[in-house]
């Protein structure tokens, strides 16, 4: 019905080379889709029927040949409202191509020239971008900064270096803090999508982004690279802090792939792949090259996984804790991990438990028996033994006092082989001890622990007997078990 009357009532004016003005309205003669493009900017954008409508448009068409002679995109500056989100919310100022929604007109040229279009014109994809085109500068206002924009994302930058910066678009903070929309599609990325590559003007230095973040390249002849400087880097890509749009670290999980590996972020590094058949291909990996993991990403990439990270192999789904850049089967449920093929895993050191602690040495509680037969001149042992005794352990014997029956001079020493020693039968079998004489008998563990008893021969009594104990390191003292 519409269709009908726009035939009926339009002038039928062929212009093919020279463009109309903003606002006004054209249709491709002899288009079977009947479409109506508004103009916006110089550049035609495709208008529902609501717009034309409540603008009358039918009143006022132009018809035209082809689209030949406009813009293929609204020109930087050009001013909309309207749609499902702009008629509720605001005046949209365009930029490299897209439309980017600001919360006021009170800044540069104001909102005096705003254009009535629809979802259907914001959504036509041949003539309108969804983020500005690489390159595009706009200028917050908020914070003064100049950015340019790389993968959909706005980098801070220096005006006096790189191109773009004549009379840059203003938007505003609102338009970097809802991402260039207010509720409808957004128009900005917070960071460059994956793959997109930068140039440091500066130093000539090739970036490329992955995860949010940037890792250097080491050459890249003939790359289209969008011009950033070093104030870039030092800043974040931001004028604002608590909105960057550069990452400290790549993202887990981000998939890195040189001439001749294919990685996975993990941890904070990247942690080399050998079966991507097991991670769906590995899809979206980011062209990286070998000096980019060499140089650890340039401060960006750790060496090894930070302690704690969690890696889970396929196909054996086992997970694994990464402990001091070694890994650490883990059984703990549902602790889920980022995924790589189970040849990484293999990769990684693993950790060896440690070792058993040596055994408990036994307690030390050696008994030093004896028996005696006591004559009017001497006294006789008739049994003197040393048991219970760790293996190793030394025994001392001594005894003293000038022609009383000793039966040898010097002091004896016998490590034990086994746990006991007749000392009666090795050196007092035949032994008459005088009144006077002193027998010392000591046992020495092996952690120097030590047990020592001492006979004191009397005149037809039975010998004195003096025990004392030690522990390693310890003096001689009275035995508490």
């Amino acid at each position: 019905m519409i269709r009908a009357a726009l035939a009926a009532l339009a002038v039928l004016l062929v212009v093919p080379t020279v463009a109309l003005a903003d606002g006004e309205f054209v249709q491709v003669n002899g288009d079977p889709s009947g479409k109506v493009y508004r103009i916006v900017g110089s550049a035609p954008l495709w208008i529902g029927p609501g717009v034309c409508a409540a603008a009358n448009c039918y009143q006022g068409i132009t018809y035209v040949n082809d689209l030949s002679a406009y813009r293929q995109t609204p020109a930087d500056g050009a001013l909309t409202y309207g749609g499902s989100d702009g008629a509720t919310y605001g005046t949209y100022r365009w930029a490299g191509g897209a439309p980017l929604w600001i919360s006021s007109c009170g800044y540069g040229p104001g909102c005096g020239a705003q254009i009535l279009i629809d979802d259907t014109a914001y959504g036509d994809t041949p003539h309108v971008r969804q983020f500005p085109a690489d390159g595009t500068v706009v200028r917050n206002v908020t914070d003064g900064a100049a950015y340019r924009f790389a993968g959909g994302a706005p980098l801070l930058v220096r005006c006096d270096l790189g191109p773009g910066c004549a009379d840059p678009t203003q938007v505003d903070g609102g338009t970097f803090e809802r991402l260039g929309s207010f509720n409808g599609p957004k128009h900005m990325r917070s960071y460059p999508a994956d793959g997109t590559t930068v140039q440091n003007i500066e130093d000539g230095v090739f970036y490329r982004f992955a995860g949010n973040t940037l890792l250097p390249l080491s050459g890249c002849a003939g790359c289209s690279a969008v011009m950033i400087d070093g104030l870039t880097l030092r800043l974040a890509g931001t004028g604002t802090p608590t909105q960057p749009h550069i990452a400290a670290a790549p993202a887990e999980g981000t998939f890195l792939a040189t001439e001749s590996h294919t990685y996975r972020v993990a941890g904070g590094a990247a942690v080399q792949l050998t079966d991507c058949a097991q991670l769906g291909g590995c899809k979206g990996a980011v062209t990286v090259d070998s000096g980019t993991i060499a140089s650890l990403g340039g401060g960006r990439l750790l060496a090894t996984p930070k302690d704690g990270t969690v890696l889970r192999g396929l196909p054996s789904k086992r997970t694994w804790e990464i402990v001091g850049g070694k890994r650490r089967e883990t059984f703990i449920a549902g602790v889920g991990g980022i995924e790589v093929d189970d040849g990484a895993i293999d990769l990684i050191t693993i950790d060896a438990p440690p070792p058993p602690p040596p055994p408990a040495p036994a307690p030390f509680k050696p008994s030093i028996s004896s028996g005696y037969k006591v004559f009017r001149t001497y006294t006789r042992f008739t049994s003197l033994k040393v048991k219970d005794a760790p293996a190793g352990s030394v025994v001392t014997v001594n005894c003293s006092g000038k022609r009383k029956g000793c039966p040898f001079k010097k002091q004896k020493y016998y490590k034990l082989k086994g746990s006991s020693l007749n000392v009666y039968a090795r050196w007092f079998k035949k032994a008459k001890l005088k009144s006077g004489a002193t027998v010392t008998v000591r046992v020495s563990s092996p952690t120097g622990a030590r047990k020592q008893m001492v006979f004191k021969i009397r005149s037809r009594k039975l010998p004195v007997r003096t025990t004392r104990c030690s522990s390693p390191g310890a003096k001689l003292a009275r035995c508490t078990t």
